[in-house]
């Protein structure tokens, strides 16, 4: 049982090549301030170090700290769904007793069938659509949770 993954966000090359591009331009705007202020002059040139120095810092941030949560996290303990526009659905299977598959939507009925929570789809891709229903349909039976399609 493989743990399903979605992350919409930037490749791991991409944030790579973006953590030494912000690398660079840091030192060259600190190589920049120092020189400035080693020589007391603090004109256009030392300001221009100080933005490229503050735009890398915020580079580096947004590539490392402030990179966006997976999705969709499927395994076999928990669904976690951090899909655009809802709100951040949390589902245990031991809770769950049985799961409607839609066209696009998962139902999954919680607590004897007390409670619904519904993770809507749409905004995924196609083909990970396709993988998020086969994953859920997988856990099912290795669970021997009911389920039907709509």
């Amino acid at each position: 049982m493989d743990e399903l993954d979605l992350n919409y966000g930037i490749s791991k090359g991409q944030k790579i090549t973006n953590l030494i591009f912000s690398l660079y331009f840091a030192i060259f705007g600190l190589y920049i301030l120092i020189t400035q202020t080693a020589i007391s002059n603090y004109g256009l040139l030392f300001f221009a170090g100080a933005i490229c120095f503050v735009f890398a810092a915020i580079m580096m941030l947004l590539n490392t700290l402030w990179l966006p949560a997976s999705i969709l996290k499927i395994n076999k303990e928990v669904v976690e769904a951090h899909l655009p526009k809802q709100k951040t659905i949390t589902i245990e299977w031991v809770s769950v007793s049985s799961v409607n598959i839609g066209p696009g939507y998962l139902v999954f009925l919680v607590n004897g069938g007390q409670k619904q929570r519904k993770i809507e789809l749409a905004e995924l891709k196609y083909s990970d659509v396709m993988t998020v229903k086969s994953k859920v349909i997988e856990l099912c039976e290795h669970k021997n949770i009911s389920y039907h399609n709509d």
